[in-house]
């Protein structure tokens, strides 16, 4: 019979105060996006998404070209 894997999940409010075991993962389910906990950390530390990645990338990439521009 195979093994069944549950993590925890909730919305944004519980997540932010759950303090989680060493190397525990959660769902933030109003962001969709895992947790990675240190045992210590309040609400954990919240791996981007692919959103997030995308929007931090063109973000810096504007600044860049902006920059360019403004050394002439």
């Amino acid at each position: 019979m195979p093994t069944q894997v549950q993590i925890r999940r909730g919305n944004t409010v519980q997540t932010s105060t759950f303090t989680g075991a060493v190397a525990e993962i959660t769902v933030d389910t109003d962001k969709k996006t895992l947790v990675i906990h240190d045992g210590s950390t309040a609400g954990g530390i919240p791996l981007a998404t692919q959103a997030n990645v995308t929007n931090s990338v063109a973000s810096a990439s504007g600044d860049a070209l902006a920059f360019a521009i403004a050394l002439g």
